[in-house]
């Protein structure tokens, strides 16, 4: 019997989701400075959530092409049961790229949101270590990670759920970058 090739994507999530957790649990090691990174070693804990801020991006990309894929299986097993006449084969590219389904749909708007998010994140977290406070940084970095990693839950719920995952992500970009222009005004 052949592995249904879903679940490539699928242990690719599951596996970068591990090495998150991993990050997070190695960022409980590191001290968090009261002040700007001063040297290298300050910068740790910017490191690891910088880090996470990626996997979780890798996650949310499995996430969409596991989808995609399952979408399709679906699609093809509907065809061979029904096998009604003048019913169009299922095409992968079409379920990937189409606006028809709905699972796709949350799965390309989480990966499109937070792309959307990340530079805006990365640079208000290093903007913050650097001229206000890494242990802000960090606390409000891990903060934002845990705000956008149920943004695909919150989309399925009706609106306004979804302001759960990006009003406080929003809130936490803005404290960062609030504290860095506070940080160099007072210089």
């Amino acid at each position: 019997m052949p592995v249904p090739i879903y679940l490539l994507p699928v242990s690719g999530a599951c596996s970068l989701a591990a090495a998150l957790l991993y990050t997070a649990f190695l960022a409980r090691k590191t001290s968090t400075l009261d002040g700007p990174a001063k040297t290298i070693a300050d910068c740790a804990p910017i490191v690891y959530v910088a880090v996470a801020s990626m996997l979780l991006y890798y996650v949310f990309l499995f996430y969409q092409s596991a989808t995609a894929f399952i979408e399709f299986s679906k699609a093809q097993r509907n065809f061979r049961d029904k096998k009604s006449e003048g019913q169009e084969k299922p095409n992968l590219g079409k379920i990937k790229y189409g606006a028809d389904n709905y699972n796709i749909h949350i799965a390309n708007r989480t990966v499109v949101n937070y792309s959307e998010q990340i530079v805006p994140f990365l640079v208000s977290l290093f903007l913050c270590a650097t001229f206000a406070s890494v242990g802000k940084a960090s606390t409000y970095g891990w903060m934002w990670l845990f705000f956008r990693s149920y943004y695909p839950l919150v989309f399925q719920l009706p609106f306004p759920a979804l302001f759960l995952s990006t009003m406080p992500a929003y809130v936490c970009v803005w404290k960062m970058l609030g504290d860095a222009v506070l940080a160099v005004a007072r210089t």
